[in-house]
């Protein structure tokens, strides 16, 4: 059991099926749990096991993550976590993707994290240092067709989460990214209801639980695991190993 007790932890995304299960997770280890998502937040910080604070987040607003950062510092005070975890996926090709849907994965994917770690840096340096985890996928690991934007935001987060990595470590903060297989929410499912990636083939058979994936999260952001950053952590069921023949 990991222990985040008089830890403050900002989670985006948290409306989501894996933000819902990091914020009960988080809860439950103890921490100040701040929900942070564009809808719904107070009502999932209300129904949590602990202290908690819901605050209304759209991740590519800059406006929105100085609100977030101050309610939270008015709150509990310094942030020693940021969980990376809102995301948007379009389904298109290269030749096929809208422009603008193109633009809109990568402003939430790339820029949210960019923002994200820009403001709350600040806050973690008060703290005398933290975490911040983005939340990737093994679509930022292959080739990934038919979601040529997630993929190209999810290969780009890499290269923030290192960046970062090495420009926060003398402050104390790292920054590292998991990398999900095949989870069991609405964004593994194309609009027909059909899996975007069927998973029967391969090593694992079947989808992660979200709240598989947020142990993994929670590893990460834990003091377990204090020697890494710039590290990415594969939680895939076995997929980039490829189907068993």
């Amino acid at each position: 059991m990991f222990d985040f007790t008089s830890k403050t932890v900002l989670i985006t995304g948290a409306s989501g099926a894996l933000g819902a299960a990091l914020a009960t997770r988080f809860a439950r280890a103890g921490a100040n749990t701040v929900v942070a998502a564009r809808t719904g937040a107070e009502q999932i910080a209300a129904a949590l096991d602990g202290p908690a604070l819901g605050v209304r987040l759209d991740v590519t607003s800059e406006s929105d993550w100085t609100d977030a950062v101050t309610r939270t510092e008015e709150r509990f005070g310094p942030i020693d976590v940021l969980i990376n975890n809102a995301a948007y996926l379009s389904v298109g090709t290269t030749e096929s993707i809208p422009l603008d849907e193109f633009r809109r994965v990568l402003d939430t994917n790339l820029t949210g994290a960019l923002l994200g770690i820009r403001g709350t840096a600040p806050s973690m340096r008060k703290a005398g240092g933290g975490v911040v985890v983005n939340v990737n996928s093994i679509a930022g690991l292959t080739a990934a067709p038919g979601l040529v934007a997630y993929s190209s935001s999810k290969w780009a987060l890499r290269g923030l989460m290192r960046a970062a990595a090495k420009e926060l470590a003398r402050d104390n903060i790292r920054v590292n990214s998991v990398h999900p297989g095949i989870i069991g929410t609405p964004l593994a499912y194309a609009p027909d209801g059909s899996e975007l990636v069927p998973v029967a083939g391969f090593a694992i058979p079947r989808q992660a639980t979200p709240d598989e994936i947020a142990g993994f999260i929670l590893f990460a952001a834990s003091d377990e695991a204090r020697f890494a950053t710039g590290a990415e952590i594969l939680a895939d069921g076995g997929f980039m190993l490829g189907p068993v023949a």
